[in-house]
């Protein structure tokens, strides 16, 4: 069954096949919605409309779309718009929104393709927790009736090709899963369209937006949690690795835990990943080379100064460690050693969920998927150049590497 094609979101489930033209599609937003507020001062609807704009003439210029790929991008940017301003409108429909307090949450960060998202499933079986499930964080204001937007999202998800076997056999997707903090500060024009597209021209209003995407992903947060209370959030990103700082000042008594993995593994992995979805809109934009060289240099920088904080003091106030052999071969005992870090009750309702969880969940227990170094440009001479002294200090294991 299919959700309703009538309503604000019905744009994104047609083909579309005009230029990417900011102004018209800001219009089409308007009248697909009825509403006009985009922000305003509190939310920068200057820099949103700024960085919108460059975003989509960066896509014109640089990403060689298809004619399926023009559909798709169409889709994702007529969904993120409707929903920034439904959930604008959401926002001043609900008082007392900004005392909306977002008490200790757990975040997971560290390498992608390092157990991150498997963790994050087990912490979503706790009673106690709560998540945005990826239905949510794009479309956080709640639609007429019976809310329909899981099964919407499900469709306009399908329509991007988001639910490919190719793709999610890589990684899953789905609109009940749980979602990334990424997603959440998705309608402030940030660093996942960096990974959907290549659009170069777009990545030099990325250096400073660390700050402005965490402070969007907060408001929806709370805006969420204002609908509908209670529960801890379980929130995680790898991406927090490269705004450390700026995470850590946006949830000051978070408990943070960091997934660690030989990068040997992982470098090629992401590298895959972000190729795939780039496939859902264009055949030729994107390098294997390119694309492998600009994780290795990436995630090298964020995970060698990682370590150096780690050297420093205070470091181990609310950061915990997680190595993903152990995660993998221990997972019960891995979520409750956490727990017992952050003196958070590990009750035994959530072990039995868990341990039902961990019998049916078949994240990583499809066919082996092997990447290898140098389908992407790569040696095992430049992880260790890169990477060496952060797999020493960690005691990192290298994988059998193909």
């Amino acid at each position: 069954m299919s959700a309703d094609r009538s309503g604000p979101y019905a744009a994104a489930l047609v083909p579309f096949a005009a230029t990417l033209d900011p102004t018209t599609l800001i219009t089409a937003a308007e009248a697909a919605s009825g509403l006009s507020d985009w922000g305003g001062k509190r939310w920068d609807e200057e820099r949103f409309r700024h960085d919108f704009s460059l975003l989509c003439h960066a896509i014109e210029e640089d990403a060689q779309l298809t004619p399926l790929g023009r559909s798709r991008t169409h889709s994702r940017f007529h969904t993120m718009l409707v929903s920034r301003l439904r959930y604008i409108a959401m926002r001043k429909a609900l008082p007392g929104i900004d005392a909306q307090r977002l008490v200790a949450p757990l975040i997971g960060s560290g390498l992608p393709r390092a157990g991150t998202t498997f963790l994050h499933g087990c912490l979503t079986q706790d009673p106690a927790n709560r998540v945005a499930r990826a239905f949510e964080a794009a479309i956080p204001a709640a639609l007429p009736g019976d809310d329909p937007r899981e099964m919407l999202y499900g469709d306009i998800l399908a329509f991007q090709g988001m639910t490919d076997d190719a793709l999610t056999r890589i990684h899953p997707f789905g609109a009940e899963l749980p979602e990334e903090c990424i997603f959440l500060q998705e309608a402030d024009i940030g660093s996942l369209y960096s990974v959907y597209w290549n659009a170069p021209t777009f990545a030099v209003v990325l250096a400073d937006k660390a700050a402005s995407a965490l402070r969007w992903q907060i408001g929806v947060m709370q805006a969420l949690q204002a609908a509908k209370p209670g529960g801890r959030w379980a929130l995680k990103a790898p991406g927090h690795m490269f705004a450390w700082e700026e995470m850590r000042l946006a949830f000051p008594d978070a408990a943070i835990y960091v997934n660690h993995r030989d990068p040997a593994k992982v470098i090629p992995s992401i590298a895959s990943l972000f190729m795939g979805l780039r496939r859902l809109f264009s055949d030729l934009a994107s390098d294997p080379a390119e694309v492998g060289a600009g994780q290795l240099v990436g995630w090298s920088q964020a995970m060698n100064a990682y370590a150096a904080w780690r050297k420093g003091p205070g470091s181990d106030a609310n950061v915990v460690d997680v190595h993903f052999a152990d995660l993998t071969a221990r997972p019960l005992e891995t979520v409750a050693a956490l727990y017992d870090r952050f003196t958070i009750p590990f009750t035994a309702s959530y072990r039995e969920a868990l341990l039902r969880h961990l019998d049916r969940d078949q994240h990583g227990k499809g066919p082996a998927r092997h990447y290898t170094l140098a389908e992407f440009g790569l040696d095992e001479a430049q992880i260790e150049a890169h990477f060496g002294h952060y797999m020493d200090q960690f005691d990192i294991a290298r994988e059998k590497r193909v």
